[in-house]
């Protein structure tokens, strides 16, 4: 029996022929019908699959706020657990110039549970007790949580209320604002909602949180600053990399005055300023090193006005610069001014002035035209090598003074936060749904 054969007698034996029609209809609907089923349930099974996993990675829902009533823009910076995943830090943080209240007393919080669609649920983690940070003038405020235990893979609803409103809206705004959060509270209080699950494989764990007291200044360090002290580290190195070229482009146009002459005349070496004359980059940079760790320093008898002597990487802002940069009986604010009144630095004026004078005592400057045609050799080496001078002093500037500033900002800042932070952490602060 051929192929055709044998599927006119499937069709007649189930009744698929041209004289059931009706029953050849029911028989195609069910096998729709169970197709489209079979379609449904694995597109709710990968749907509900895609929810677990999103709710057992996903740390943070939310990357910013608005506070209701004063609209202050606020960044969550994430979300942090210790090793054990029973102490969560919500870090926040404002701009520095945004009218808060520093004083942690003028804060109070409310924690929900939330399902992945964000709609509310008691919370299944007991024994959460919370508190509030206010680290310095620095604009970063934190809510701690601790836990009896691990927190569940729950995503949690944190409104943070604000009792103190530095800033007055106008009725509009206010009305809005509370509208817009879907809870009158919003309206009638100045505050703002964060969405985060502390039990997401997604958190990031600091040491902080491991320790036996809570420190908000080294809390304050690993989140904030780290990073930056990475960054300006990074510009000191990138700079010391750019000031090896110039003095390494100086000392070759300085061997080209010996080499280059017109008519048995050449440039001799001109009197370099003494704020450079003898300064050297030592060590190898991270390209050369075999280990990729660079060792580049400045040898310099001479810092720039308004700059630091900074060894910056012998230490780091966790540990502090200044105390080794403050002299004795001086607080930091007063070393800081004494820097920004020490004026400007004349090395650029100096270049511009140096003499350029040939082996025959006359000057290629004064005693020839820049266009002339047979001293344009000359002409060519001495701007070069006066450019390169120009160009290391620039650097060199900037290293001492802008650079090292960048790094020095954070230690201060750290300090702030050592010296300011406030904290809330009575029984009243946090109200939990269980």
């Amino acid at each position: 029996m051929g192929i055709k054969d044998k599927a006119l007698a499937f069709s007649r034996k189930f009744k698929l022929d041209s004289h059931h029609a009706i029953e050849r209809f029911g028989v195609f609907f069910g096998v729709f019908a169970v197709t489209g089923a079979i379609v449904i349930g694995a597109s709710g099974v990968s749907a509900y699959q895609a929810g677990r996993d999103s709710l057992s990675q996903t740390a943070l829902y939310t990357s910013d706020f608005k506070t209701s009533k004063t609209n202050l823009d606020g960044t969550v910076d994430g979300i942090y657990t210790n090793k054990s995943g029973n102490k969560a830090l919500v870090m926040m943080h404002f701009s520095p110039t945004a009218q808060i209240s520093y004083n942690a007393a003028d804060y109070r919080a409310f924690l929900l549970g939330s399902d992945t669609s964000l709609n509310s649920e008691p919370v299944s983690t007991s024994g959460i007790k919370g508190s509030f940070y206010a680290f310095g003038s620095t604009g970063y405020v934190g809510v701690l949580l601790n836990a009896d235990r691990p927190f569940d893979r729950q995503v949690l609803n944190l409104t943070v209320r604000a009792n103190a409103e530095l800033t007055t809206p106008g009725a509009e705004q206010a009305h809005s604002s509370g509208k817009l959060a879907g809870d009158e509270t919003f309206s009638k209080y100045d505050q703002w909602r964060v969405f985060f699950n502390p039990g997401a494989s997604g958190v990031q764990k600091i040491a902080a949180l491991d320790a036996l007291t809570f420190d908000p200044a080294q809390a304050y360090y690993e989140v904030a600053l780290k990073e930056m002290e990475a960054e300006a580290r990074d510009a000191l190195d990138q700079k010391l990399v750019e000031m090896r070229t110039n003095l390494t482009q100086i000392q070759s146009y300085t061997s080209d005055l010996q080499t280059t002459k017109i008519d048995g005349l050449f440039l001799r070496p001109p009197t370099v300023p003494v704020s450079i004359a003898t300064d050297k980059i030592t060590g190898v940079s991270a390209a050369a090193a075999k280990d990729g760790v660079s060792t580049l320093a400045l040898q310099t008898k001479h810092v720039v006005p308004g700059g630091f002597d900074l060894n910056w990487r012998a230490g780091n802002v966790y540990d502090g610069y200044l105390d080794a940069l403050v002299p004795a009986g001086q607080s930091y604010a007063q070393f800081f001014t004494k820097k920004r009144d020490e004026g400007s630095d004349p090395t650029s004026q100096q270049i511009s002035d140096m003499q350029w004078i040939l082996s025959d005592g006359t000057s290629l400057t004064k005693d020839y035209q820049s266009s002339d045609v047979t001293m344009r050799p000359l002409m060519n080496i001495m701007n070069n090598l006066s450019q390169a001078y120009q160009n290391y002093s620039r650097n060199k500037s900037q290293y001492e003074s802008d650079l090292s500033l960048d790094l020095l900002r954070l230690d201060v800042s750290l300090r702030d936060v050592q010296s300011n932070s406030t904290i809330r952490d009575d029984k009243d602060f946090l109200t939990t749904l269980h």
